[in-house]
This record gives C-alpha cells, structure tokens and sequence, in this order.
C-alpha cells in the first residue's frame, strides 16, 4: 500500500522556475541546467520503481516514497521506504547510464560513459548511513527494533554494475529487474513477525506525521542575487517574458496570444523561488503592472491570505494558483 505517494520534488519545480527566471548567459546558468538534470534523471528512475512496486502485497508492505526525517537536529531522506511487520527495507534508487564502479580503497564510485570518468557520492556509504540514523530515530520514539535492510537500485537495465575484490556489492546492489527476487529473498530470512498489525499502522502514522520537507532557499544555494530574477509575465505560446496587461486581460507584444490567466504561472515562479510573503508593491513590480488600482484588484480576485494593517499588509501565495478564481 502506497502510504507516501511520489510526487515532483520541490527542488525541481523551484530549479524550472529559477531557469525561467535567470538570463540565457547567466553564469550560473549552465551549473543548474546540470543540477536540474541529475534531479529529473533520479525522479524518472524512481518513478520507474512503481511498476516492480505493484508486484508487493499492499497489506503487507505499506510504502513511502522521499520520507525526509530529522535525526539529532540531522534530515536523513530515503528515496523510498518499505514498512513490513518484519522488516524495513530502503532502497536508494540510481538511474545511471554506463558503466559504474564501486571501488573500497578510497571509497569511491566511478561512473564511466563515452571514455570519461566521473566521480559521484558512494550509495553504498549513504545507505549505511540512512540505516544508522533510521535505527537511532526509531530507539528515540521507542519502537520495537525491526531489521534494517537496504539496496542501491539502478533503474537502466543497461548499466554495467562492477566492483572491485574488497566490495562485497552483490549483497547490496542491484538492478530494478531483481527488487521482488530479492524481497522474496527477505521474506524468507525474517519470517517471524516483530510488530503486530496494529504497531505497523501507528508506525506509518508516526512517519508520515514526522515527514519534514525541506526547506529551500534557491538564491543562498547559488549565491544569486534578487535583482537577478527577471520580472515580469512569461507568454504561455511563445515562452518569452513579453506579456502586458491590457483590457482585463493579456497580451504578448511578441507572438500577440491573449490570455485571461497568465499572471497565474508567473505567481508560481515567484512563491518558489522567494516564498510565499509577498507585498502589494512587489505583486506589482514582478508582474509589471501599470498601477497601483489594477495590482488592487488583481490580489483581490485571488483571494490572499494577509496580515498587518492596510498600508502594511503582507499577502501569502498559496501554491497551485492556477485553483483560484480569475482577475475582474
């Protein structure tokens, strides 16, 4: 049973806006061009995982995909997370092409693709790590202790796995193709149950209660300045920042599509890469609206949490703003 659904990561959805919001020759622009694709590659390898998850019996292996909890001021955040009354399992999940090497000396894992080598964090060091900090959390809440199992998964059945004589890989990595063999494999290694029905379903209650989403600040991450954030409403034809406001709706001087809601998306880009908090004069200014009545109006066609005194007043974007109603 899927007690955690995938969802789009925050961090994608925040990198889109950021690239929509910088200048083509930014100078960091290519770094997260990078970043944002190692994030799409590792959300489409989990999302491959859903097809081999549906082989699992859903009454007995509750699921949980991107469960962040905090340990000892630390989050630890495992790609998915699989609840048994048995055991718990966490599976780290690579979608990677080439060929990958785990090497023990210095700890390393090596990708080579096309005749060029490339160093990533060892999986196996960060699911070790992700089984210490599961098993302190779980002693902290007073939970009986279950096993701990992990798997680093890779996703294309066309990676080459490899390992050298001092890594015992087979253990603990594997292909997606192998997930339910191995489970099986599990299954019959812990067949004698630790937690009854009842501890297993306030145990899930307890994690999804204790899930915390990361808190994001894009700027700080890549030293990006305010001022560096184009403004203004992106045209939902022709993707440039070109739309004015004109007859209770808009238009793009550029390609001339007319719209009655493309401030909404634009709205979005804002809550994600500055957060909610938004003022009356930065609506108006990132929108680039011509007056002050008009940005009046707009707020109040979307219905806005605020607070403080009118001349003062701080509204909230709510996320999806493409739910609420449309401007006069």
């Amino acid at each position: 049973m899927i007690k955690k659904p995938l969802e789009i990561p925050l961090i994608i959805l925040i990198l889109e806006a950021l690239l929509r919001r910088i200048a083509k020759d930014h100078p960091k622009r290519l770094l997260i061009e990078q970043d944002f694709a190692k994030r799409m590659a590792g959300y489409k390898g989990e999302l491959s995982m859903k097809y081999h998850l549906t082989f699992l019996n859903p009454q007995k292996h509750l699921i949980f995909h991107s469960l962040r909890l905090i340990n000892n001021n630390y989050a630890f955040q495992m790609d998915i997370l699989i609840l048994t009354t048995r055991y718990i399992l966490i599976l780290e999940i690579k979608n990677i092409i080439g060929t990958v090497l785990f090497e023990s000396h210095f700890d390393q894992f090596i990708r080579t693709l096309n005749g060029k080598e490339e160093g990533f964090l060892n999986p196996l060091s960060q699911i070790k790590l992700q089984k210490h900090r599961l098993k302190k959390w779980l002693k902290d809440h007073k939970i009986n202790e279950l096993p701990i199992e992990s798997f680093v998964c890779f996703t294309n059945p066309q990676t080459i796995i490899r390992a050298d004589s001092r890594v015992n890989a087979s253990r603990s990595v594997i292909h997606s193709h192998n997930l339910l063999t191995k489970i099986e494999e599990m299954e019959r290694n812990h067949a004698e149950p630790i937690l009854t029905e009842k501890e297993l379903a306030k145990l899930s209650r307890l994690l999804l209660k204790k899930h915390r989403e990361e808190d994001i600040n894009i700027l700080e991450r890549y030293n990006i300045a305010p001022e560096e954030i184009l403004t203004g409403i992106q045209c939902p034809s022709c993707m440039e920042i070109s739309v004015i406001r004109k007859g209770g709706g808009w238009v793009c001087t550029r390609c001339r599509n007319k719209s009655k809601n493309a401030h909404l998306a634009a709205l979005e880009d804002r809550l994600l890469i500055f957060g909610p908090s938004i003022t009356h004069r930065q609506l108006k200014e990132f929108l680039g609206l011509p007056s002050d009545s008009i940005t009046s109006k707009l707020i109040s066609s979307l219905a806005l949490q605020h607070c403080g005194s009118k001349y003062q007043r701080t509204y909230t974007l709510q996320k999806r703003m493409q739910k609420t109603k449309q401007p006069p």
